[in-house]
Parts: C-alpha cells; structure tokens; sequence
C-alpha cells in the first residue's frame, strides 16, 4: 500500500498493528564524476518499492524523504543537506505523526550513510521523551545492512557499500542507467590504510572530516568494476532480505515494562 494514495478514512480505519509503516529516507548530495545527485533517493526508493510489491498487504510505504544530513559533501556543488541537529527534529516529527496517526510498527528505511548517526539519536531521544514512542516499535536501519550487502555474500569485488561505489554505481546502472556516466567512474587512492582506520570503509575509530578530504572526485570504491548484473543481484538482494525482517518484524510482541 502507498500512504499518499491512502484518504485519511482509509487511514483512520487502518489495522495498524497488522502492518508496517516504511518510511525510506535518502538524500540529495554529491555522488562522484559518475552519478546523479539523487542516487541515494533512487536506491531507497527502488528498494522499499520492490518490498511493496512483494507483501503490498503488509506495508504502508511512504514517499522517500529525499534531502538527508549531507554537510559532509557540501564542498561539491549540488549537494541540499539539513544539518544533523535540525535533521534530527525532522526525523522526530515525521515519527511522531506516524505514531498520532496510531501506526505501532515502523521502519525507517534508510538510503544514505550520513543519516545512520542522527537517525539513531532521532528515534533513541523520541523512546526516552515519549512514552507512547517507547512502547511501539521503531526501527531504523540501512537497506545495505539489512541485505548484508558484501563481496563475501555477493559477486562483488569490493568488500563493503561506500560512496558512488562498485555497489551504488551497479544498482544505478539498473535503477537509472542513462543518467550514469562510465567514462567518468573514477576514484582516488585512500587518504588512511591502517589496522585501526580505513579511511573508504571505516574501523575501530571514529575520524571526523568533511568528505573533499578524502575524495579527489567525491567517489569510492572502485566504481569502474560496476555492471548492471551486479546491480541487480543487489537489488533483488535488498527487496528480498528487507522483506523477511518486515515479516519477522510483524510478529514481534510489543515492549512490555519489565521493572518490578
């Protein structure tokens, strides 16, 4: 079911305990020499789509939140971004108008890696602020993560989703092929190579730093080894392992008050 085609009768008479409500939210920010700036928004919402299709009776898809907490890319041109302080506030008051509206179980289905951090701060302050929040479930995750996206679980070369990637650059090649540019798929080396620090795939620190200071091109992740097979073997990856937590997810009981 899509939400906006929904009348808010059709909202108000809504089993919402027998559905979840999946909220895909991206962003509209640089993405390389190769992508558009609208690749995240694209992947989520092909993603979330193809859950719909699947178990339609069993989720309530809304439209994709397209601009995400992106000040890291800001140095590119055409990067829109809300700050993780005000993004932060806006996750809380799109959740919180899911929960007025009675939903108990909703899944906010994420497409780009800079929401990960004020997303999980979003629905932590809204469990520990409200108690009605508290006692629904709400989830966030990554469609990435969910489908276990990797080149130890797929024909991937590259070992883990990064940025305007092997993996976006595949799934784009499928979801909007004409707006890819091969020719111009191209990365830099990476800035950090340590045991501690990788500076395309993370590690066991933290390093801040905005995105111009470890990408020549604003791109990731040998780009160049991207095919439209591989896209669509993550594509249909994602849909398929999204589906099975939403199914599992509906039959989670509800968080019941465990203190004496």
């Amino acid at each position: 079911m899509r939400y906006g085609d929904c009348r808010w009768v059709d909202i108000d008479a809504m089993d919402k305990d027998g559905v979840v409500a999946v909220c895909p939210i991206a962003a509209l920010e640089q993405h390389g020499h190769h992508l558009p700036l609208l690749t995240d928004t694209y992947l989520a919402t092909e993603v979330a789509e193809r859950v719909e299709a699947t178990i339609p009776e069993k989720v309530l898809l809304t439209p994709t939140m397209w601009v995400g907490a992106s000040d890291h890319h800001l140095d590119f041109p055409g990067t829109i971004s809300l700050p993780n302080t005000l993004y932060v506030e806006v996750i809380k008051n799109v959740v919180r108008c899911l929960v007025r509206a009675g939903f108990r179980r909703i899944l906010l289905l994420n497409g780009h890696g800079g929401n990960v951090a004020p997303g999980t701060v979003a629905i932590t302050e809204l469990a520990n602020e409200c108690d009605q929040a508290d006692g629904l479930l709400l989830a966030l995750s990554s469609y990435w993560e969910l489908a276990g996206f990797g080149s130890d679980s797929t024909s991937l070369e590259t070992p883990m989703v990064s940025h305007a990637c092997e993996y976006e650059t595949s799934m784009m090649l499928v979801v909007n092929g004409e707006t890819v540019h091969m020719d111009e798929a191209k990365t830099g080396d990476p800035v950090i190579d340590t045991p501690f620090y990788h500076s395309e795939l993370g590690g066991r620190v933290t390093v801040a730093g905005r995105f111009h200071r470890l990408s020549p091109t604003g791109a990731m992740g040998s780009p160049e080894l991207a095919t439209p097979e591989k896209g669509e073997e993550l594509l249909a990856r994602g849909g398929t392992e999204v589906v099975k937590f939403i199914e599992e997810f509906l039959g989670w009981d509800h968080r019941v008050v465990l203190k004496p």
